[in-house]
């Protein structure tokens, strides 16, 4: 590359010549994904800017894609991400790349989920062996209410994997869990699971030299080697499976083509399978063994019934206008002991706790949430004197907010005073969000426990709130103490958020209440 001037042509013609005699096997392809990446452009924009010169910075990007290309380097590898199914995954060295067969396998437990939709059931899915996520993170944004629990060995693939989670957002269906096959499943999902599905390491440990060499030589062995057979992983997750799978629950893995038969040998002398086969590739290779466990799919098993049962006696009918103050006694009851509850309010349905000092409850309602600690709750306060009783330098527009619209779904960012317990207070400001919402079972909790509730949206962080008891996630109310239902919560909306901070006020959240009528109120103070 010695030209003073180096167009994207130019620079594809060259990369061209250079790899085919570097025995790239698809050199302008190749050519075009690496100047994609330094470039940002797609592979079709490159033509519509031929003649762009490259700067300095962008010839030695170049450059050093092109050398690593040549030394058989992934080329996933080198620009860190590639196209799986609907979504972009991250790649990188030490982590096996999804590959295009894969994508099949997603659609084959696509249409084994759609069973569970059919019996009403949210599809609950156990992948083993997730490395990058790609088939976990697909299920999840292509099934909707689907949840995947994904499993690795690896550490660099677990990391890589939530990465990917996250930029996709996909926090909230997807958890992944550092373990051996299933070892580190809680048992009180065994039995649970619509569908396990796996592409495991199936290589026969003697064909593993025999790969191509930018595969035997930068991709992870421990994502390709199978055993001798190259079935000691599947025999693994055979066993396992009966374990994992509701009755009439699917199992779809991904094999080595000379070994599908084998496995599907194994999998009908088990006997716990009532329907085994075989799908094929996108080249018509064998490559997926597919099986149904024994037992009615559309059946509820006993651990389910049991957890139905449970569910019921945790849920407490409540008139949210006229509580029965003996049900308000069972909560603050259940909220003084460190409990996690969920309860009405006038916008939404919430999640949390008494906001006392060194609360347990505090850190499992982020844990039940999944939602990150480092964020805070926002206060739901008995009466609107606890604006001044846990805020301090709180300005006179804001007070005058606090007295137009509490009881209300309006809250209110201000300054913590010194009594507020740090785990409440927002680390990077000292600010914390008050609201006295329009709710008497909220409020009625509050003075009978003479503290603020710490309460936020009764979500899994990520998903739609809840604004009704019916709404509410099944795995929410499996995990907290009491569950408060009183049918649909009057707004069914968020509700605003006001920073009371500056000498301005600074709208953060439009929700319930329209920045128009709060100019309005704030006018009127003048």
């Amino acid at each position: 590359m010695n030209q003073t001037v180096w167009t994207i042509k130019s620079i594809l013609l060259w990369t061209t010549a250079y790899l085919t005699k570097k025995h790239d096997e698809h050199p302008r392809l190749s050519a075009e994904i690496l100047l994609s990446s330094v470039m940002g452009f797609s592979r079709v924009e490159l033509y519509l800017h031929y003649d762009q010169v490259l700067d300095a910075s962008q010839l030695n990007a170049m450059h050093q894609r092109v050398e690593a290309r040549s030394q058989g380097k992934p080329l996933q590898y080198i620009t860190g991400e590639m196209p799986f199914r609907h979504i972009i995954m991250q790649c990188k060295p030490g982590v096996l790349i999804p590959r295009p067969e894969t994508e099949v396998l997603v659609d084959i437990g696509i249409a084994a989920l759609k069973e569970a939709h059919e019996y009403h059931r949210q599809p609950r899915v156990l992948e083993i062996g997730t490395g990058s996520g790609c088939i976990a993170l697909s299920l999840a944004s292509e099934v909707d209410s689907c949840t995947v629990l994904a499993t690795d060995v690896s550490q660099d693939a677990l990391e890589l994997a939530q990465r990917n989670c996250q930029a996709l957002h996909l926090e909230h269906r997807v958890t992944f869990v550092s373990c051996s096959i299933a070892q580190g499943v809680n048992p009180s999902y065994y039995g649970q699971f619509d569908l396990l599905i796996s592409n495991p390491p199936y290589v026969p440990t003697s064909a593993v030299k025999t790969l191509p060499a930018e595969v035997a030589l930068f991709e992870p062995h421990l994502a390709l080697d199978g055993g001798k057979d190259g079935l000691d992983i599947f025999q693994k997750i055979l066993e396992t499976a009966p374990h994992m799978l509701r009755p009439g629950g699917m199992l779809c893995v991904e094999l080595f083509e000379d070994n599908v038969d084998k496995a599907q040998a194994l999998c009908v002398a088990s006997g716990v399978w009532q329907k085994v086969y075989i799908e094929r590739d996108l080249t018509h290779r064998k490559r997926f063994l597919v099986a149904r466990l024994k037992g009615d799919f559309g059946a509820m098993t006993t651990q389910e019934h049991q957890l139905k049962a449970q569910r019921e006696n945790k849920i407490v009918k409540v008139d949210q206008n006229n509580p029965d103050p003996q049900i308000i006694d069972k909560a603050v009851d259940v909220l003084a002991h460190e409990g996690v509850i969920i309860t009405p309010t006038d916008s939404v349905y919430g999640i949390g706790c008494v906001a006392l000092p060194h609360n347990a409850a505090h850190k499992r309602t982020f844990e039940i949430k999944h939602r990150d600690l480092r964020q805070t709750l926002p206060w739901l306060i008995g009466d609107e004197s606890d604006l001044m009783r846990y805020a301090v330098d709180v300005p006179a527009w804001a007070q005058k907010l606090a007295h137009t619209f509490w009881p209300g779904a309006l809250t209110l960012v201000v300054k913590a005073c010194d009594d507020v317990p740090q785990e409440y207070v927002h680390a990077d400001n000292k600010t914390i969000a008050l609201r006295l919402p329009d709710s008497n079972v909220v409020r009625a909790l509050a003075r009978k426990l003479s503290c603020p509730l710490a309460i936020t949206s009764a979500n899994t962080h990520g998903a739609d709130a809840a604004i009704s008891g019916a709404t509410l996630e099944d795995r929410l109310i499996d995990e907290v103490d009491l569950v408060l239902d009183a049918g649909s919560a009057p707004l069914a909306v968020a509700s605003t958020i006001v920073d009371c901070t500056q000498s301005t006020p600074k709208i953060l959240r439009i929700g319930a209440i329209d920045p128009h009528d709060i100019m309005e109120a704030l006018s009127a103070q003048a």
